[in-house]
């Protein structure tokens, strides 16, 4: 039994579905080709496609936009089912459903009717979220992108960097400043389509981790975007990074919870066959950190689904889940075993080392829950 599988009595119908289905997914689409998808770097272009014909691009966001309406505890579960068996194809359908919820919550009727059922229904194989810069990553602040209203359209210039998914998406929402000189309150976003003249991906970073998912900068030069393509008012687009960064977090925190899992089975493999003398610990710290680890994620899931204040737990279901699956997978690669276990506990190892870093490094969540302690909530 997995860990936290005992949770599942206090799951509603539609949460169990997303989980099913992710876990069918995750078994048939996404497994038998992970270990040659890390060595090759190859897109899961099908298997993305596929997670959206099942309505897994728009787990929290209503049926009748495509969605799964399983809210963000139903959104974890099939993230962490999914992550568990491919960690990068996971991350672009984490990034895709992130920018779906953003259209969802900070649209207007025309946006979410135009753009969510084409994320939902898997017409593209991902959408790409666009913050980060070359010298700005924790500091949105400090981006230099910039979007000049010219009459009813906007020009955007710029290098985005870290584009999940990057050349694959068929839109990106792009956050780029109309007041420099207000900083964070003067970022607005902007929702572009891939096919905008001006707009180009660069090649791949060749990363040490999820080398399945394309990671490239966004360039934009003179890109026009009409104004009714401007995601809510000026001025709001660091609102909707953070606001989707919160989510996110739990949406990062399930994929290392699912990374963990799948380290820890290959401890449990170990175990039993060449006995657990030795391995007691490894096993133990493991199986009480990844569930403490599951339990944080859902806490913070089920108070978002509440609408509720949430970012002090996003921030520590974070850090934890973060770290955790860290630890996890070094005790799966100590506890040695066959080549073959060897193989993929270092791919896992590999894989996880970014839930430190993106969505916030393990740094800002520290911060951010000082912050909140300080501030006395919770």
């Amino acid at each position: 039994m997995r860990p936290g599988a005992r949770d599942l009595d206090g799951f509603n119908d539609a949460q169990l579905a997303a989980q099913a289905r992710a876990r069918d997914l995750a078994a048939r689409l996404l497994a038998p080709g992970t270990a040659a998808r890390d060595r090759s770097e190859g897109f899961p272009t099908e298997a993305l496609l596929g997670l959206g014909e099942a309505g897994l691009m728009g787990v929290n966001l209503p049926a009748d936009l495509g969605g799964r309406a399983a809210g963000a505890v139903g959104y974890a579960l099939a993230v962490r089912e999914l992550a568990a068996a491919c960690a990068g194809t996971a991350v672009g359908m984490m990034v895709t459903n992130m920018v779906a919820e953003a259209i969802d919550k900070f649209g207007d009727d025309a946006q979410r009717r135009r753009w969510i059922p084409r994320i939902t229904k898997g017409e593209w194989p991902a959408a790409g979220f666009s913050l980060s810069e070359p010298d700005a990553g924790s500091d949105a602040g400090g981006l230099k992108a910039t979007a000049v209203r010219r009459g009813d359209h906007y020009v955007l210039d710029g290098t985005k960097s870290w584009v999940t998914s990057g050349g694959h998406a068929g839109l990106y929402l792009v956050m780029a400043s109309t007041d420099p000189a207000a900083r964070t309150r003067g970022i607005s976003a902007f929702l572009v389509p891939a096919t905008a003249p001006g707009l180009t991906a660069t090649k791949p970073e060749d990363k040490m981790g999820l080398r399945s998912s394309a990671t490239t900068q966004l360039v934009l030069e003179g890109v026009r975007v009409p104004v009714a393509d401007r995601l809510g008012p000026e001025g709001i687009g660091f609102k909707v990074a953070m606001n989707a960064l919160d989510g996110g977090r739990v949406g990062v925190s399930a994929q290392a919870c699912g990374i963990a899992t799948a380290a820890f089975e290959l401890l449990l493999d170990v175990a039993r066959r060449e006995g657990v003398a030795g391995r007691e610990a490894l096993l133990a710290d493991s199986a009480a950190e990844l569930e403490a680890g599951w339990l944080m994620c859902l806490r913070a899931a089920r108070m978002k689904d509440a609408g509720v204040r949430f970012s002090k737990e996003a921030a520590m279901t974070k850090l934890y889940c973060s770290e955790m699956a860290g630890r996890v997978c070094e005790r799966a690669l100590q506890a040695h075993g066959t080549a073959g276990e060897l193989a993929a506990a270092e791919r896992l190892l590999r894989d996880t080392r970014i839930n430190r870093i993106y969505e916030g490094t393990s740094e800002v969540q520290r911060l951010v829950i000082a912050r909140e302690v300080l501030r006395g909530v919770g």
